[in-house]
């Protein structure tokens, strides 16, 4: 039997998408498992036992009409019997319709009950996003104990041997940037967060937010802080976050996979996004002051609010020294 599944196409949802894979492959031993993503999500996946085949996307093969369509025949050859979404889109369903398989499931959203044969009740929005995927095979429960991503050992010895280039040993990693302008770190607060400090701290974010982090590097000039923005893929992203001592995550795809990785992480949400959207790891905290403001002012006022206090707090109960 083939089992399809379309893939979240954010990285921290892909992540958080995992804990449906083992469970879908607890319930179906035999079964072939296919991951159909974005190439951007791609990582994310990559070298997981469970995962017996990857369709990656890129951003053309699902834009207009005629590439929709082609990319929803082309699956056809896949002989898939069962195709999962875990995606709220139209378009998903639709190349579902069109591979042919036997059985499709997702929630009935944008009115696309009729390309599915099995269309659920969309769970209320501040369920979990791994609970939200796991409902769709009457599954709930997370075991937060097991290994999500894999990383091969010679990946692992890359990222020592770049940190080392770098010289720096057991560098504490720093997200500050998010997709959502009002979810990323303001700069002030992050030279608040780390003044005084004797650590190392490695940047991570993308080619576009080399710039930001440059700044950041220029108000911290008394504190170690490197910028890796850009230099390296997502992959070689998730090698190097995964020798690091912890992290300070804003809300965000990185922070979701340094916790699922099992670095200690503290996480940074505000706009009551954290009971949907926090990261799954055992060793994370979640510092989120979203309940200060009525009505919520989406995250003008509690990222401000965390101060450096909270922050040693959230360190400290990792059982870290800061």
């Amino acid at each position: 039997m083939n089992i399809a599944v379309y893939s979240p196409n954010w990285v921290g949802d892909a992540a958080l998408a995992l804990p449906f894979i083992h469970q879908l492959r607890s319930q179906n031993p035999e079964a072939k498992i296919i991951i159909v993503c974005k190439d951007w999500v791609e990582s994310v996946f990559y070298n997981h036992p469970y995962i017996d085949d990857t369709v990656s996307l890129s951003a053309n093969d699902v834009r207009g009409i005629i590439n929709t369509v082609n990319t929803g025949l082309l699956l056809r050859k896949k002989k898939i019997n069962h195709f999962y979404t875990l995606t709220d889109s139209f378009r998903s369903a639709v190349i579902m319709w069109l591979s042919n398989a036997v059985h499709r499931v997702g929630y009935n959203s944008q009115k696309r009950a009729s390309l599915l044969t099995s269309s659920i009740t969309l769970p209320l929005a501040m369920t979990h996003r791994s609970k939200k995927y796991l409902n769709l095979i009457g599954k709930e429960k997370i075991d937060f104990s097991e290994k999500y991503i894999y990383l091969d050992q010679q990946e692992v010895e890359w990222a020592k041997e770049k940190m080392l280039k770098y010289g720096l040993e057991n560098p504490i990693a720093i997200f500050p940037f998010s997709v959502a302008s009002s979810r990323t770190f303001p700069k002030n607060k992050i030279k608040e967060w780390l003044s005084k400090s004797s650590e190392q701290y490695v940047i991570f974010g993308a080619v576009n937010d080399g710039n930001d982090a440059m700044e950041i590097i220029n108000q911290n000039k008394n504190i170690s802080v490197h910028s890796f923005c850009g230099e390296y893929s997502l992959r070689q992203s998730i090698a190097l976050i995964s020798v690091c001592k912890y992290a300070l995550a804003a809300d965000s795809g990185l922070g979701h996979i340094s916790s699922i990785l099992g670095v200690p992480t503290v996480s940074f949400f505000g706009a009551g996004r954290s009971n949907a959207t926090k990261p799954i790891g055992m060793n994370n905290v979640v510092i989120d002051k979203s309940k200060r403001c009525k009505p919520c002012k989406k995250n003008i006022c509690c990222l401000n609010a965390i101060g450096k206090s909270d922050v040693n707090y959230a360190i400290k109960s990792l059982c870290l020294d800061f």
